[in-house]
């Protein structure tokens, strides 16, 4: 049974932001299972649903002063999705470390977007040694065997 494509939550320019944001954010490397970016941005764009009404709203604005912000506070003449992998870095470390609170905020709300969805594959928990049957079955044992008596 087809099902019609899915309309994106976030616009083109949002989703470019956050593929290049989270091209600096998912762990990359010795050892970490490389993850395709464009699930990262789906993740993360199917998410965007699921926000209170004024988040929904204020994302896409956010993603826009991440992306346009370059040009102001880099300063540079390209914007953040278009910066070499290498100045995007320490762009996005600059936001990180701002003095201001709404540039901290938004980029550490973007960053736990990127990383829910990267340790959401499957192929990172298994690496991880965390199956998530296994763990709920411990789970439940133990609040069995801790609160049983109160049942």
């Amino acid at each position: 049974m087809n099902q019609p494509p899915v309309k994106p939550n976030l616009g083109r320019w949002s989703r470019r932001s956050l593929r290049a944001v989270a091209e600096v954010l998912i762990p990359s490397g010795a050892g970490a299972p490389e993850m395709d970016l464009d699930a990262v941005v789906v993740f993360a764009d199917d998410w965007v649903r699921y926000m209170p009404r004024l988040f929904r709203l204020l994302f896409p604005i956010g993603l826009l002063l991440l992306e346009l912000g370059a040009l102001v506070l880099g300063p540079s003449l390209v914007p953040c999705s278009f910066m070499p992998l290498e100045r995007r870095r320490r762009y996005l470390s600059a936001w990180a470390r701002s003095r201001s609170s709404l540039r901290r905020d938004l980029i550490k709300g973007v960053k736990a977007l990127c990383l829910f969805a990267y340790y959401s594959e499957p192929r990172v928990t298994a690496q991880l040694g965390y199956h998530v049957d296994e763990h709920v079955t411990l789970v439940k044992s133990e609040r069995l065997r801790r609160h049983g008596h109160a049942l």
